[in-house]
């Protein structure tokens, strides 16, 4: 629907002249326009649309259409012959769009490979070499990429001089470019601000992490914020991390953070009394239960992705019914088990179970025919939610009744 009043506007104003032949082709570039600027709009995280979906969701809606955008310009480059700056501003914004697509469908989206192990082996491998700032900055090409589309566009003779079309072309431009401008400049000075005061080596490849807040703010349990250390070189880019604790008396936010990139692998080494800026949060986790209130809830967890989990479990646990099973590879990557333990044998709310390795298909099964009419949240790697998945649906759970965000971003 967005392309539509600049479509209208651009046949109209090329009807009956020399370059309507040109109209279709211009009506795809047009598109693939609209959807890099929407692309670019969504990436700003508008705290409705986290509401409405969630990031993650809104991060793979992110990438459809950011693909879908990319091809269009493809096919608007194949379809339409075009000269001197004209030629040079499109080509290059579609050799960068290519580039950042390829780099952003491997890196930063997870969706091809979280479905191809090997890619995904050798993705963790790279990602040990190449720091994640230098990751952000390159998916930051597709700005270059939007205004060199910009001025491609502007320097079409028979097209800048279709009045209607080109005040809808600076209109929708500005509004994105105030939103991104928004974001980036005046947003930070709405981040919350905290100090570091404790990191913990709570397992070989895992940190729990303590940042003291001046103010008490309203984070949601199993919600999600972005944290950036500003005076720490290589860290100075936001990045997500699941809360595992909010202690409102204190004011102190609590997580538990795999060591695995360039970023968390340095958490270890950061001097207490870092500075640390925190944007969110973020999660539609506690919505989602709040709307399905009254179902018993089934938590299937697996090592760190189950921190979100926990975070439920401490803060609902009064006041719901909770079956929380986890699984994990190793047993130190059962971060919290003598806590979760002793929870479940002092309170008839809430069962624990454990394993090593795999849930398997009989044993969904039993936990789908032992809680019926219940709700369930899977948090882990994105193969193991949607393996999860899948089985709780070919056991019976309606797809309604699953729920779970797969950090792929």
């Amino acid at each position: 629907m967005l392309p539509v009043p600049l479509l209208t506007t651009l046949s109209y104003g090329l009807k009956n002249t020399l370059f309507e032949s040109n109209l279709f082709a211009s009506q795809i570039g047009i598109i693939a326009y609209v959807w890099m600027l929407f692309v670019i709009a969504i990436s700003t995280k508008p705290k409705w649309i986290d509401k409405m979906i969630g990031l993650p969701e809104m991060y793979l809606v992110h990438g459809l259409i950011g693909l879908g955008g990319v091809i269009l310009a493809l096919v608007h480059k194949m379809m339409i012959q075009s000269f001197g700056l004209i030629k040079l501003t499109g080509t290059a914004s579609l050799i960068l769009l290519l580039t950042v697509a390829v780099y952003s469908i491997f890196f930063l989206s997870g969706w091809l490979t979280s479905r191809i192990k090997i890619l995904n082996v050798l993705k963790q491998d790279l990602e040990r070499l190449l720091r994640y700032e230098i990751s952000v900055w390159l998916h930051r090409l597709n700005i270059v990429a939007t205004l060199l589309i910009f001025a491609h566009v502007i320097l079409i003779p028979y097209i800048a001089n279709i009045k209607p079309f080109m005040i809808l072309f600076f209109t929708y431009s500005g509004i994105t470019a105030l939103m991104y401008l928004y974001y980036h400049f005046m947003k930070p000075f709405t981040y919350k601000k905290g100090i570091l005061i404790e990191h913990t080596q709570i397992a070989s490849s895992v940190t729990e992490l303590v940042i003291q807040t001046k103010h008490l703010w309203n984070f949601n349990a199993g919600d999600f914020v972005y944290l950036s250390f500003p005076d720490v070189d290589g860290m100075k880019e936001m990045h997500p991390f699941s809360i595992l604790n909010y202690d409102k008396k204190s004011h102190q936010l609590i997580f538990a953070i795999r060591n695995w990139g360039d970023f968390t692998a340095r958490l270890n080494s950061l001097p207490k009394g870092t500075k640390v800026k925190i944007d969110g949060s973020y999660g539609r986790l506690l919505q989602s239960i709040r709307e399905n209130k009254g179902k018993k809830l089934v938590f299937i967890g697996s090592g760190v992705g189950s921190v979100p989990l926990i975070s439920l479990t401490i803060s609902l646990f009064e006041k719901y019914k909770i079956s929380f099973i986890r699984v994990a590879s190793k047993q130190e990557d059962l971060i919290y088990e003598s806590y979760l333990r002793n929870l479940s044998n002092n309170n008839t709310n809430f069962n624990y179970f454990s394993q090593l390795g795999r849930l398997k298909k009989n044993q969904i099964k039993n936990i789908v025919n032992d809680n019926k009419n219940s709700y369930f949240i899977v948090g882990g790697s994105t193969q193991m939610m949607m393996g999860t998945m899948k089985l709780l649906k070919n056991a019976g759970v309606k797809k309604s009744q699953i729920y779970g965000e797969k950090f792929n971003f």
